[in-house]
């Protein structure tokens, strides 16, 4: 191979030179400014996006913050309003309640009433069935016609 002999060395090795200046100097030397301004530019964007991603999540957290309370605000009233008709419907309860207690106690009353005179009229009826009752016994027993008004004073001299 002729680019190993010893001999090729030095033109090999200057035509490297000339190659690499001219690649150097007609390539990378103008591109060079135009790929570093490109970086800075990029540079310049990524931190203005960070400034502006740091900016926005600084507003999240403070509508996270504001949201936050205003549920807080809406948890506390809405407990209130629970709070406020339980009590309302407690009172509710005991006033019906009461208003039933008063009907069943008048209910109750009557009921008591018309038992006493009930038992009364019954007492009096027993009354007076014992006396006929003793009367017509004594009658067949003895023979004897007792005035009513003996067995009666007679039966309630027992009680």
């Amino acid at each position: 191979m002729p680019q190993f002999l010893p001999a090729n060395f030095l033109p090999q090795l200057v035509w490297l030179a000339v190659i690499f200046a001219v690649l150097y100097f007609a390539v990378i030397r103008p591109t060079l400014p135009k790929v570093g301004r490109v970086i800075d530019e990029r540079e310049g964007r990524v931190a203005g996006d960070l400034d502006a991603a740091e900016s926005a999540k600084t507003e999240a957290d403070s509508i996270r913050l504001r949201y936050d309370e205003g549920m807080d605000a809406a948890r506390k009233a809405a407990q209130a309003q629970v709070a406020s008709a339980h009590e309302e419907a407690a009172r509710a309860t005991e006033a019906r309640m009461k208003d039933l207690a008063a009907v069943l106690d008048g209910k109750a009353a009557e009921a008591a009433t018309r038992l006493e005179t009930a038992r009364d009229a019954a007492r009096a009826t027993l009354a007076t069935t014992t006396a006929d009752l003793t009367a017509e016994a004594v009658t067949r027993l003895t023979g004897l016609q007792l005035p009513k008004a003996d067995i009666e004073a007679a039966l309630a001299a027992q009680n």
